[in-house]
């Protein structure tokens, strides 16, 4: 198992690169997406490893071809303004009031959308195949709402593959969850394709 997290975080490594780029562009400043540690839980077991009763905000993306599941990017809501915030300033008064503006809407999505994509671009690289996910939908509430929306949509059996996000820049360091929900059968499919690759690298 340890073998096969190696090349998770390897894979985290490359989409890190391309998320890097795509977001110093779009945000016009140097930012740095690192994906430092990688775990595998069932998906009844995700509520305990954050904080359920924060506000939460969500980017959803269904896999439509190459692995069955969907990926989350998924931030607190202090997290997403300071996100934001490296975008543009928001009016201290709205972000008291928990106020997201349509921009500050559209910027998530577009920047989870950046993050889904690059991770998955780099999945498709490791193992060969075509992965392609669906356009990005966003939602938000409380993380325990989030979470019963996510885990409702799968199945009991399904695992998550849980990956910290962190975005640095020279001023500020955001943290986030991005979460990569496997059916049974497409947690088999990467394992194998794990175990194939560490056989080529042995001969």
């Amino acid at each position: 198992m340890q073998d096969e997290l190696d090349i998770l975080r390897e894979v985290g490594s490359i989409a890190s690169a391309h998320g890097s780029i795509a977001l110093s562009d779009i945000l016009g400043r140097k930012i740095n997406l690192s994906l430092p540690s990688v775990d595998t839980i069932p998906c009844n077991g995700v509520s305990t490893t954050i904080n359920i009763e924060n506000i939460g905000i969500s980017v959803i993306s269904k896999l439509l071809t190459g692995l069955k599941g969907k990926v989350i990017f998924l931030l607190d809501e202090k997290n997403a303004f300071k996100l934001i915030d490296l975008s543009y300033k928001i009016r201290g008064e709205d972000k008291k009031a928990g106020v997201l503006t349509e921009m500050g809407v559209s910027l998530i999505k577009e920047i989870g959308g950046i993050v889904i994509g690059a991770y998955v671009s780099a999945l498709g690289i490791m193992f060969k195949r075509l992965i392609l996910p669906s356009p990005p939908t966003l939602i938000s509430g409380t993380m325990e709402e989030i979470l019963s929306i996510i885990i409702s949509t799968s199945g009991a059996e399904d695992y998550i593959l849980l990956i910290e996000a962190v975005f640095e820049e020279s001023q500020e360091k955001i943290k986030g969850g991005f979460y990569l929900v496997l059916t049974p059968e497409a947690a088999s499919d990467i394992k194998g394709a794990c175990k194939r690759m560490l056989e080529e690298l042995e001969k």
